[in-house]
């Protein structure tokens, strides 16, 4: 007797979403990395977000310091957010959607002496906390290396906290530092994305 939950030939062709949000996100950033205004005018900026610029809280996470910070940024954000929007692609995208502005209220809230902000890195963090948060709620069988990667996560961040500097990246411009509140919020973001839309069902 065959299983009721075995996949049926019908749902075991259907393909994978395309992941068109990762996409996109990707090449935003890879394109307004050629254009040398776009720093300025699309960057987190204290004194012109509280001059209502309030677009630059969700801006600033596509505009980059460097190529090298970019370089950093996609090469983890890439492959970790495909995989993950062909998972869950609704919740993936939701949280490429408010993710963004989450991390940029937060650095304006919690951060007053931060004046100028770029990069994509808090969302990176978020994405991969998320990837992992998935791959252990589907119970695979390498649960051991997802929960290695969180505890490698929390452990960037927490150096980041204490040393005050990137541990990658680097950049042409002296006083750049790292901001740790950035991957911090975008790690909360994604738990709070993934769990509290499970809370809600």
């Amino acid at each position: 007797m065959k299983s009721s939950a075995q996949t049926s030939p019908a749902a075991a062709s259907v393909p994978w979403p395309f992941p068109w949000m990762t996409v996109a996100f990707a090449l935003a950033a890879l394109t307004l990395r050629f254009w040398p205004g776009a720093e300025a005018a699309l960057g987190y900026e204290r004194a012109q977000i509280a001059a209502a610029q309030y677009w630059r809280l969700w801006t600033a996470h596509l505009v980059h310091f460097s190529w090298s910070h970019l370089f950093w940024n996609l090469l983890v954000f890439v492959p970790a957010g495909l995989w993950a929007e062909r998972l869950l692609p609704d919740r993936l995208r939701l949280l490429l959607l408010l993710g963004p502005a989450l991390i940029g209220v937060a650095l304006y809230g919690l951060d007053p002496g931060l004046a100028r902000y770029a990069g994509l890195s808090g969302v990176v963090a978020g994405v991969v906390a998320f990837l992992a948060l998935v791959q252990l709620r589907r119970g695979t069988s390498d649960r051991w290396f997802w929960r290695s990667v969180l505890l490698l996560l929390v452990a960037k961040i927490g150096l980041e906290f204490a040393l005050s500097e990137p541990l990658f990246a680097r950049f042409a411009e002296t006083g750049v530092r790292a901001v740790p509140l950035a991957h911090a919020a975008g790690v909360l973001g994604a738990g709070l994305i993934l769990f509290g839309r499970r809370r809600r069902r």
